[in-house]
């Protein structure tokens, strides 16, 4: 039976189309997204998805805030539980659900990326978070060194732990720090691809990413929001950002990740780029 047909057994009076056809699960807590129709019956609503899923914590996602992504989390049934371990493609992600963001519709774009690195590759990872690429590219791929950049000490520390947690010290190293600052003074040139998986400002990262490219050039996956039916567009500004800054760029591709909101697109451009 599907989420949204056991609500609606148990709720008289609220149109099907109103109540959630799932919620999203990691460890023993379920995520759950409510219209504004149904959020005076968040309480009861969560009770019963607690039985559904048999778990020990239902959390309404109210979105998230701040430059650092913070999750907007109320809990709605159940006992709180904060810190999570959840388990995806073989890795594992230890980290606070209430105060760092993990993306769990990311899931397919963290599997595609580690399917394009080849052996031996050296990768920069500059938002790396509590490791939501890096580990992915490390235990599914072999690359030779993930330089993982964060700057948020919250999420730095589970980062560490987590490359730890799936054995790949040898490949990964965490850096705190700011990824700007960090590419262009300790990692120019190095790098075969960069990864910048963030949103908001993710354009201010580019010089300092093309920058850590190797001199006989390299790849760039470049994250952010573009407005539906522009995404085209979006994608031709960026790669015309990048000419700008001295370079010959070659598009690879581009994808919509996700549904953002209403208005916009989670799109992520491949495109390789060396300096002219």
């Amino acid at each position: 039976m599907r989420l949204k047909d056991y609500l609606a057994q148990n709720i008289q009076g609220v149109p099907a189309e109103y109540l959630p056809s799932h919620a999203k699960l990691m460890d023993r807590v379920a995520l759950v997204r409510l219209r504004e129709e149904v959020k005076g019956l968040k309480r009861e609503i969560g009770n019963l998805i607690l039985r559904f899923y048999n778990v020990r914590a239902v959390y309404l996602v109210r979105g998230v805030e701040g430059v650092e992504r913070r999750p907007r989390l109320e809990l709605i049934a159940g006992e709180p539980i904060r810190e999570v371990t959840h388990r995806e493609y073989g890795c594992i992600f230890r980290l606070d659900i209430v105060r760092l963001m993990f993306c769990l519709g990311n899931s397919f774009e963290r599997l595609r990326l580690a399917g394009l690195v080849s052996d031996g590759e050296i990768v920069v990872d500059m938002f790396a978070g509590i490791g939501q690429f890096t580990i992915p590219i490390t235990v599914i791929a072999n690359p030779e060194k993930v330089y993982a950049i964060e700057i948020n000490p919250e999420a730095y520390a589970y980062l560490a732990e987590n490359i730890r947690l799936n054995g790949v010290e040898d490949r990964a190293q965490p850096i705190l720090g700011d990824c700007r600052r960090v590419a262009e003074e300790e990692l120019r040139g190095i790098a075969d691809r960069v990864i910048m998986g963030y949103f908001w400002g993710t354009i201010e990262a580019l010089s300092p990413a093309l920058g850590a490219l190797k001199p006989e050039g390299g790849i760039i996956h470049f994250h952010d929001l573009a407005r539906r039916g522009g995404e085209r567009e979006f994608v031709e500004n960026v790669l015309e950002r990048a000419r700008r800054m001295g370079y010959r760029v070659e598009l690879l591709g581009w994808r919509r990740v996700k549904s953002y909101s209403r208005t916009r697109n989670h799109v992520v451009i491949d495109f390789f780029a060396t300096r002219i």
